[in-house]
C-alpha cells in the first residue's frame, strides 16, 4: 500500500466539503468565549518559550506550519527520526534508568552507588564536587571547604577504584559523569579504572558530558579559554573513535543554557551550534561525520511545559538528522539518529517539597513520551539539599513505575499525530533554527562567549521567565499560587563532616606512595602533547595510571593555554 502524505491526517475539509479552518473559527467564536475561561485570568497560555497556545487544534493547523507526514514525521528509527532514534523505542528497548549522585568522599558515596544498583539502576552518573570539577585537588587552597560538597571528591585513580570498588564496570549499562572542563582527564580514569578491573574496554560504556562550551554562559566551571578547551574536548572524542567506539565520550547540553534562562528553544539552538563546532574541529582532523556523529549525544531541557517538552525533544531529533544528513553528509542511521540523555525535571519548589515528587514524575513522563534514550530525574528534596537516601529511592522507583506501569511503553510515540504535538513540534523547529541562523550570522559558538551574545540571552530570558511567575501568568503551585514558607525538612540530607578529612589523608598517601620519577615522566609527556597540539588522551592516561592528580594535569594546561577572562562588553 502506498502511504501519500497527509493521509494519516484529515485534509483542510471535511467528508462534507466544508472547510475546517473556518468551522474551527465558527466554533471558536461561538462556544469558546471569555466567559468560558473565567477563574484563570492570571494564565497568558504562552508557554516559557513564547509560544501562543491556541484553545483548539484542527488539521488546518497541520496545514498552517507545511506539515508532510513522511517528510516530518516518518517511522521511528528512520530519517528524519522524529519518532524515536531507534526502530522499537520503548517497546523493545526502554530508555535507561539512570542515576546521578555524588558526594563527600568516595568511600561513602560507594555505599549509596551499591544501594541504587541493587534497587535497579542501570546507568551510574556521578556528580563531582566543584574542586574536581575545575580542576583544583582536595588539598588545594580554593579547594577550602568545598571538598565532598555538590558531589564527590576525585582526586587520583585511587579515588575512582574506591568509588567503584565491588562495582564491576560491565555490570551495569553504562558509568559516567558530568564533568565538562576537564573531559579528557575523567575519561583516562575510566579507562584505567577498567584496566584495574580486568575489564576490556569493549565491555563497558563510558558516558561522559565533556562539553565545556557550555559551561561559559550556563554554570562557571570553565577553566582555560574556549578554543584550547573545546579542543580537548574533541580529543576525547578522537580516542573513543579509534579506541572504545561503543563510549559516549560527548553529551552536548542544553540543560543549564534553559535553566539559566534561555528557554529551550533558544537553548537548543547553542547547544546545537556548539555541537557543530566540536564535530569541525573532528572532521578537521580527518575523521568522517559517520564515525564522530554516533559518539556525539544531546541533553535537551524543558522543565515548564509538558507538550513543549515533548515537542522539543521531536524537533531536535529531527534537526539533528537533517543537519548531519544535508550538513555534513552522513550515510549511516548511527550518524543521523540523535541519542538523548534527560534529567527529569518538573520546576520543584523549596516550599512543601513531597509535592515535587509530582512535578519530577510529570517531567519525566513527558521525556518519556517525547523518546527519550536514557532518563535520570531529580530527587523530591533536591531543591533543599543533595537527596538523602529515601529521594535517591522514590526517583529510581518512579522510574521504574514509568517504565513498566500504565502502558507508556505499549507503543511507539503515542502522541505522533496529535494535531497539537505535531504544530507544535513544527514551531519548536521554527524557533531552534531561527536561533541557529542568529548564531551563524555572528560567527558559531564561539563568539556566543566571547561578544557575551549567550549570557545576554539567558540575562533577558531569566527576567522574562521571573516576571511571568511574579505576575501569576506562570502559576507555581505553593510559590505564587497558594504560597507557603520555605521548608527544609528534618529529614534533609547532611553531609558526613569527616569525609574531607580523610580526602585529604588519601591524596597525601597517594602522592607519598607513587612513583614520583614515573609520574613526573607522565606529566612532562603531557605537557609536550599540549604544546605540540597532540591529542592529549594518551599522554593523560599514562599520568592517571602513575597516580598524577587532577590539579596536576590541569595545572599543565592552565600554564600553557591560559585561563578564562569573561567579556565585559554585554
Amino acid at each position: 500500500m502506498n502511504i501519500k502524505p497527509r493521509d494519516p491526517f484529515a485534509p483542510a475539509t471535511d467528508q462534507n466539503g466544508a472547510d475546517i479552518a473556518t468551522q474551527a473559527e465558527r466554533w471558536k467564536a461561538e462556544r469558546f468565549t471569555p466567559q468560558a475561561d473565567a477563574g484563570r485570568e492570571a494564565k497568558s497560555f504562552v508557554t516559557d518559550v513564547g509560544i501562543q497556545i491556541k484553545p483548539l487544534y484542527t488539521p488546518a493547523d497541520l496545514d498552517c506550519v507545511g506539515f508532510d507526514y513522511l517528510e516530518d514525521l516518518g517511522f521511528p528509527g528512520e530519517f528524519p527520526f522524529t519518532r524515536g532514534d531507534r526502530a522499537g523505542m520503548n517497546r523493545t528497548d526502554p530508555f535507561v534508568i539512570s542515576a546521578y549522585s555524588g558526594f563527600g568522599d568516595a568511600e561513602i558515596c560507594n555505599g549509596r552507588f551499591r544501594k541504587l544498583i541493587d534497587i535497579g539502576t542501570e546507568q551510574i552518573l556521578v556528580a563531582l564536587d566543584l574542586p574536581t570539577q575545575c580542576g583544583y585537588d582536595s588539598d588545594h587552597e580554593m579547594a577550602t571547604a568545598e571538598v565532598g560538597n555538590v558531589g564527590v571528591a576525585i582526586d587520583t585513580l585511587a579515588d575512582i577504584e574506591l568509588l567503584f570498588d565491588g562495582i564491576p564496570a560491565d555490570s551495569i549499562k553504562r558509568i559516567g559523569t558530568l564533568g565538562n572542563s576537564i573531559g579528557p582527564i575523567v575519561l583516562a580514569l575510566y579507562a584505567a579504572l577498567g584496566e584495574r578491573q580486568g575489564i576490556g574496554w569493549d565491555r563497558y560504556t563510558v558516558n561522559l558530558q565533556n562539553d565545556p562550551l557550555k559551561e561559559y554562559i550556563a554554570r562557571g566551571t570553565q577553566i582555560l579559554p574556549p578554543a584550547p578547551a573545546a579542543k580537548l574536548a574533541a580529543d576525547a572524542v578522537e580516542w573513543c573513535a579509534a579506541h572504545a567506539p561503543n563510549w559516549s565520550p560527548m553529551t552536548v547540553c542544553v540543560n543549564h543554557i534553559n535553566a539559566g534562562g534561555a528557554g529551550s528553544s533558544m537553548g537548543t539552538a547553542i547547544a546545537l551550534a556548539n555541537a557543530q563546532h566540536y564535530i569541525d574541529l573532528l572532521l578537521a582532523r580527518g575523521l568522517t561525520i559517520d564515525a564522530v556523529a554516533p559518539l556525539l549525544h544531546m541533553f535537551p531541557d524543558e522543565r515548564h511545559d509538558f507538550f513543549i517538552s515533548v515537542a522539543n525533544l521531536r524537533a531536535l531529533r529531527r534537526i539533528w538528522a537533517r543537519m548531519m544528513k544535508e550538513t555534513y553528509g552522513a550515510t549511516t542511521a548511527a550518524a543521523m539518529a540523535c541519542r538523548t540523555t534527560v534529567y527529569g525535571h518538573g520546576q520543584e519548589a523549596l516550599a512543601e517539597p513531597l509535592n515535587n515528587i509530582a512535578r519530577t514524575a510529570f517531567g519525566t513522563l513527558a521525556y518519556v513520551l517525547g523518546g527519550a534514550s536514557y532518563v535520570y530525574l531529580a530527587g523530591y528534596d533536591e531543591a533543599v539539599s543533595t537527596p538523602n537516601e529515601e529521594s535517591a529511592r522514590v526517583a529510581l522507583r518512579t522510574l521504574q513505575i514509568l517504565a513498566n506501569e500504565h502502558g507508556f511503553r505499549d507503543t511507539i510515540d503515542p502522541l505522533g499525530g496529535s494535531y497539537y504535538v505535531e504544530t507544535l513540534t513544527a514551531e519548536v523547529e521554527q524557533q531552534i533554527r531561527a536561533g541557529m541562523a542568529e548564531i551563524e550570522r555572528i560567527g558559531g559558538a564561539l563568539p556566543v562567549i566571547e561578544t557575551g551574545y549567550g549570557r545576554r540571552v539567558m540575562t533577558e530570558g531569566a527576567v522574562r521567565r521571573q516576571r511571568a511567575i511574579d505576575s501569576g501568568a506562570r502559576p507555581w503551585v505553593t510559590v505564587n499560587m497558594h504560597p507557603q514558607k520555605p521548608d527544609v525538612p528534618n529529614s534533609a540530607f547532611r553531609g558526613d563532616k569527616t569525609a574531607a578529612d580523610r580526602q585529604l589523608a588519601r591524596l597525601a598517601r597517594v602522592k607519598a606512595d607513587r612513583d614520583g620519577k614515573r609520574c613526573a615522566t607522565a606529566l612532562a609527556e603531557v605537557d609536550r602533547a599540549s604544546a605540540e597540539d597532540r591529542n592529549v588522551v594518551p599522554a593523560v592516561l599514562e599520568a592517571v595510571r602513575a597516580h598524577a592528580t587532577v590539579g596536576e594535569i590541569v595545572e599543565i594546561w592552565r600554564r600553557r593555554f591560559g585561563t578564562f577572562v569573561p567579556s565585559t562588553d554585554f
